[in-house]
Parts: C-alpha cells; sequence; structure tokens
C-alpha cells in the first residue's frame, strides 16, 4: 500500500510541479497568440496610411496617458463644419496635467453636453486606422469619435525598430518591461479604454450619459469593462466572444479536427474522438492560464480598471448597468452566433435580444454600415435610446 502511494505521489508531483512552475510565469509569445499585435512588424505606409486618414476624417493626433504611464495614440474627429464637441486648448491642458491625455491638435471653443460621442475600440490584427469605416458612420450620424490604438499593436508614432522581429525584444522603460515587454495584457487593454474614456470626460468634457463604447472583437471585451467600471455607460459589443476560454475552446476543436483527427492512423481514432473533448478543455483552460496570468502591475493598478478575470465578458456583462447592444456575424467561424445572445441574456435576460442585436453578412470584423438596413435600423435604435437627438 505504501509503495502505490509513494508511486502515485510522486506521479502527481511530476505533474503538478511543471504546471504550477509553468503557471508562475510570463509567457508573451504565447500571449501574442491570443492578441496577435503584429508588434514589430512595420506597415511601410502606415505612416502614409494615418495621414490619408486625418485628412478624410478632418481628424487630429493625440496621445493619452494610462493610469501605469504608457503612451497610448489615438485620432480625435467631429463632423466637418462644427467644433460644438471639442474642448478648447486650456481644457486639453488641464486634463493632460492631470495624467489623463495631451493633444497635438484640436478644434477651439467651448465643449458641448449635447452632442453624442462615441469611442472605438479595434479588433485583434487591427489598428485604429482600420477603424475608419466605423468612424464614418458615426461621424455622418453627428458624432465625435475617438479612435485609439490599444498599446502593443503598431503605430506611426511608435519606433518599432527598438523592438525585436517578433515583438519581443528590449522593452527597458517600458512600464509592463517585468511583465512580458511590448505585448497587450488584460491589464493593459483595460487601462487604454479606461484612459480613452477619461480623455473624453475631461479633456473633451463629454458627460458619461453622452458617451458610447463601439467595440470590435476583442475590442468589445475592453467596451464591455468600462460598462462595468462606470454606471450608465452605453456599450456596442460587435462581434465579441463570450469568454476567451470558451472562444479558444471552440477554436481548438476545429484544430483538433484538423490537426489530430486528420493525421492519426485509421486504428487511433476512435479513441482520439473519444477524448477530444476532455484534451480540447485541458489545453485550453492551461495556455489561457499560462497566456493570461494577471501581472505584478495588476496589484498597483486594478482600482483603475475593471478586474482582470481573463476577458470573461459574460461575467461584466451580468455586473453591467448601462445600454448593451450586440453585432455578430452571419458567418463567423471564430466567434458563433449563440455567443452574442447569452451576452445579452447574461445583461438582461432571456427574452430581451431580438431589439438589442442585429446579424451582420459576412465573416469575423465584417462592417455593419455595408448593409443599408443595417445603418439604418442602428441608427434607429440609437435615437430610442435617447443617444441621437432627432
Amino acid at each position: 500500500m505504501w509503495c502505490l502511494l509513494c508511486c502515485l505521489g510522486c506521479q502527481l508531483t511530476c505533474v503538478l510541479a511543471p504546471l504550477r512552475w509553468a503557471l508562475r510565469h510570463e509567457w508573451p509569445r504565447m500571449r501574442q497568440m491570443f492578441f496577435f499585435p503584429l508588434a514589430g512588424q512595420v506597415r511601410w505606409e502606415h505612416a502614409t496610411q494615418r495621414q490619408v486618414l486625418l485628412r478624410r476624417l478632418g481628424a487630429v493626433e493625440v496621445d493619452l496617458t494610462t493610469a501605469d504611464e504608457r503612451t497610448v495614440h489615438g485620432v480625435w474627429c467631429e463632423p466637418r463644419g462644427g467644433a460644438a464637441g471639442a474642448a478648447g486648448a486650456a481644457g486639453a491642458a488641464g486634463a493632460a496635467g492631470n495624467g489623463a491625455s495631451s493633444a497635438t491638435g484640436g478644434s477651439g471653443g467651448e465643449a458641448s453636453s449635447e452632442r453624442p460621442v462615441v469611442l472605438l475600440l479595434h479588433a485583434n490584427a487591427m489598428v485604429l486606422d482600420d477603424m475608419t469605416d466605423w468612424a464614418l458612420y458615426y461621424l455622418n450620424l453627428g458624432c465625435g469619435v475617438l479612435c485609439i490604438t490599444f498599446w502593443g499593436y503598431p503605430d506611426p508614432a511608435e519606433d518599432h525598430g527598438a523592438y525585436g522581429a517578433e515583438g519581443t525584444g528590449s522593452t527597458e522603460g517600458s512600464p509592463l518591461a517585468a511583465e512580458g515587454g511590448y505585448c497587450p495584457t488584460e491589464l493593459s487593454l483595460y487601462l487604454d479604454a479606461e484612459a480613452a474614456l477619461q480623455h473624453l470626460r475631461l479633456a473633451r468634457r463629454v458627460p458619461l450619459e453622452r458617451c458610447l463604447v463601439h467595440g470590435l472583437s476583442i475590442g468589445g471585451a475592453a467596451a464591455i469593462a468600462l460598462g462595468v467600471q462606470h454606471t450608465g455607460l452605453r456599450v456596442t459589443a460587435d462581434q465579441t466572444f463570450a469568454s476567451m476560454h470558451e472562444v479558444s475552446s471552440h477554436v481548438g476543436r476545429g484544430l483538433y479536427a484538423q490537426i489530430v483527427m486528420q493525421r492519426a492512423p485509421p486504428w487511433l481514432r476512435a479513441p482520439l474522438l473519444g477524448v477530444a473533448p476532455l484534451a480540447v478543455w485541458m489545453a485550453t483552460w492551461l495556455v489561457v492560464a499560462m497566456a493570461f496570468r494577471p501581472p505584478v502591475a495588476a496589484e498597483r493598478h486594478g482600482a483603475a480598471c475593471a478586474g482582470l478575470d481573463r476577458l470573461d465578458n459574460l461575467g461584466k456583462a451580468a455586473r453591467m448597468r448601462g445600454d448593451l447592444f450586440v453585432f455578430y456575424a452571419e458567418h463567423d467561424e471564430m466567434m458563433p452566433r449563440h455567443f452574442a445572445a447569452r451576452i445579452l441574456a447574461a445583461r438582461y435576460g432571456e427574452g430581451q435580444q431580438l431589439e438589442r442585436t442585429l446579424c451582420v453578412p459576412g465573416g469575423h470584423c465584417a462592417f455593419f454600415g455595408d448593409v443599408p438596413e443595417l445603418r439604418t435600423r442602428y441608427r434607429t435604435y440609437l435615437q430610442q435610446q435617447g443617444f441621437l437627438l432627432d
């Protein structure tokens, strides 16, 4: 009996000791599989693309300072022919002095509490320049728009030569250097969105009830986190996942079928099919736990944003008290449509989905505004909710 117990104890130790070691360390390259920041990859036309966007939108660039003293780059724009939604230079400078932001340009005049303002948060493998269609939609509705590029994603203002080819090079002087290098984390994602919202409220003098946060894919996770932190904030989650574990499991099942099942010999396929649910669940749990280990900085800055929960949008939606609208894509292979229904059910309960959701034709990150009917229906919804003034 003692020999059996000792053997079992040794086996458990051989399993748990490496697991404990793996979960105690940062894995920035693994984290890049989730955030896919394209860090260190310079799009040679990026600076030109930014200038085209600024001219097309009549926008100005702004630099935001997060609670952990990182710099996040953004673009502020408002409808043509009006400066009512922008704060004066003194207001922007005052907010910058409080650590909220500093702007490289802006229009004069006093702020207006009547004009609605939208904060746009981009998806993975995207930057703020890729949100131009969404920005133009809201501008045509008479809204001011702030777009930001999450820290760790490429921006023309960043010195990409300081980083390695895989985005894990030198990060000397970076507040997150100790937490895994130049790659986003769940904490940095939330703090970036929080800095952008504070810029709207302090530098642009926009009341919370006149703000709407529209997040695409992973940007929707940051938008919902803001909805938890700020009671009454309006949120639009565009093709967003239920939780990081669930979307990883969904993708993992597809990879398991393509990589493991198709390459396995015929005699081994039946056993592999039987253990597939457990194997996918265990692999997903381990990878998510390793990639989303709360950084040390979370202890210092956790009060400045929503709690870290490995991007559990279902749990956060249940704690929201503001308005929530959800888009989902008809042929989205990454985000099945039941994600949208469950997020809304978590916020409002069953039976409230139809009036607060729209299906977008196409795949992941498809733009709803390409369909005139969807443009009209979403605008009508915003009017009914009192965000857009008639």
